[in-house]
């Protein structure tokens, strides 16, 4: 489309002759059809109306275990699928027991949460529900399910939904307050539990966590003299460096698609670390000040000229680094049973990697990992992911009060061993055990095998991807705008105006113009003034 803007902008400029002005007019309307493009219809909608149009993720089959009866056969409880309507409402399953929704959606933890719930089932006798539910998905079946008077009673769900679930009374933070009371407030990570408190009571109990991380081939780095990627010159002199379009070689791959959380995480870590918050504490919005400006062209830069053509995901960012095409990525710390060659769906391919020592992969060996990213205006910063158990204000109270309990204590070492990797503990232990759950973390087997993380990448590293996570900085949070950040994250606003740019609609001025204008959409009576009142919307 950029040539062919170019084409035609001259061409244009001859406006002395009707005779030549009209059909050339006629004829570029004709051709910007041809190319998609619908000037009635700004890139945010029509990127938004390409987001629509996407197939949505079929839902998973939930699983249904009936309260066992005594039938006098001494046999388990029965296992009876059920199927619920693969559109966007879900209906409660167990009318006289529970239904819980986990934003998970693979066979290992169907078969684990399959385990636990016939565990509740046979100690208390009550029926439960688990539906799992594509992450993506999550937030807009909730929406769908208050409109429908389908809420679950529980929600296994990412922290950044806390407050605005709580601001349009999604979450009983009373009842989960209660239960983090009753299960000791000090067995959890206080940072967690201040992060989830809203108005003096604990929203949400927090369940597990993980750092964003910014993985780079170590190897490469050593031999080509490069310091570790921490800092934002690091990362762009080493992503220039490693950029080999004629051998295939991508300096960095992070997600950039508009439909992905991920693209704006892995922005918002890169933008924390140069001091650059969204918004303060008055509650004026701050996307627009120099630190932001420096981290907007820090990002655009080195994606634009390192990275790969088109937009990428998650998945093309791992492949790229099992492939041997890339220097960097961004990714949490799922992707280390594939470097290690755990997975037989995902095993590393590069050059080296046939290579292995004491049954650890090539790749699992000369793979650096970064947790905090430092700009020239501000502090390292890292990215901590959390995700919480949410007791619903449609709720059976004192039924999933009962299983939240269960949850954090006879269930949760089966829940952390799978994917532990990504899960590490909020519940830090027990009252007579203060400790037991998180220094067993790092110790779990992950992947097809018996080895821990701690096995394959030492026990430093396990130091480095457990502590900090809760305390981590994140945008609005802990400024008292966590409802804000929910419709954001919720709209994937910031994902999609960052894809915009990248597919060359903005610059980044206008990029951050277009954040800042968004934004503040989402805050009724905003009460600062406008820096971009007298501006023309483009």
């Amino acid at each position: 489309m950029l040539k062919l803007f170019s084409v035609i902008t001259p061409m244009v400029q001859f406006r002395s002759s009707r005779t030549l002005l009209i059909p050339v007019l006629i004829l570029m309307g004709i051709m910007l059809v041809a190319c998609g493009v619908d000037l009635q219809n700004p890139p945010r909608l029509a990127t938004a109306t390409a987001r629509a149009a996407l197939t949505p993720t079929p839902s998973s089959t939930p699983i249904y275990l009936p309260a066992p009866v005594d039938s006098g056969s001494g046999g388990d409880a029965e296992l009876v699928p059920e199927t619920i309507d693969s559109g966007n409402s879900m209906t409660s399953l167990a009318a006289d027991g529970l239904t819980i929704w986990v934003d998970e959606v693979s066979p290992e933890h169907k078969q684990v949460l399959d385990e636990l719930a016939g565990t509740f089932a046979d100690q208390y006798g009550t029926n439960v529900a688990v539906q799992l539910v594509s992450p993506a998905l999550l937030p807009k079946l909730v929406s769908t399910a208050v409109l429908s008077g389908t809420l679950p009673d529980l929600i296994l769900y990412p922290n950044e939904y806390t407050a605005g679930w709580v601001e349009d009374g999604i979450l009983d933070p009373t009842a989960s307050n209660e239960v983090v009371d009753r299960l000791g407030r000090q067995t959890f990570d206080p940072a967690a539990v201040e992060l989830l408190t809203i108005d003096g009571q604990t929203a949400a109990v927090p369940s597990d966590g993980y750092h964003q991380l910014l993985l780079y081939r170590a190897d490469w780095f050593e031999e080509w003299g490069l310091r570790p990627p921490d800092t934002y010159t690091a990362m762009a002199q080493a992503a220039e460096r490693i950029h080999d379009p004629e051998a295939i070689i991508s300096g960095l791959v992070i997600p950039t698609e508009s439909n992905l959380i991920t693209t704006h995480q892995a922005f918002e870590q890169i933008a924390l670390g140069n001091g650059c918050r969204l918004i303060a504490e008055s509650g004026e919005v701050t996307i627009l000040e120099p630190a932001c400006e420096a981290a907007i062209e820090h990002y655009y830069s080195t994606i634009n000229q390192f990275s790969p053509s088109g937009v990428q995901t998650d998945t093309s960012a791992a492949i790229a680094l099992l492939t041997g095409r890339t220097g960097m990525i961004m990714s949490s710390p799922a992707i280390l049973p594939d470097l290690a060659g755990l997975n037989p769906s995902a095993s590393p391919s590069c050059d080296e990697c046939d290579e292995s020592e004491d049954g650890i992969n090539y790749l699992a060996r000369n793979i650096g990992i970064v947790t905090e990213i430092d700009g020239p205006n501000g502090e390292p910063a890292a990215f901590g992911n959390i995700r919480n158990l949410g007791i619903t204000t449609a709720a059976d109270r004192e039924a999933a009060q009962a299983f939240a309990e269960f949850w954090f204590s006879e269930a949760y070492e089966k829940w952390l061993a799978v994917n532990s990797e990504r899960k590490v503990p909020m519940r830090l232990g027990t009252e007579d055990e203060p400790t037991r759950f998180i220094d067993s973390w790092g110790r779990i087997s992950i992947g097809s095998s018996d080895m821990t993380i701690a096995d394959i990448y030492g026990e430093d590293v396990v130091q480095h991807l457990r502590d900090g996570i809760a305390s981590a900085p994140r945008w609005g949070i802990r400024e008292g705008y966590g409802a804000l950040m929910s419709k954001l994250y919720g709209d994937l606003t910031i994902s999609i105006v960052l894809q915009e740019m990248l597919s060359g609609y903005f610059d980044t001025s206008t990029t951050l113009r277009e954040a800042y204008r968004r934004t503040v959409e989402f805050i009724p009576n905003y009460a600062f003034p406008d820096p971009l009142a007298e501006e023309v919307v483009p």
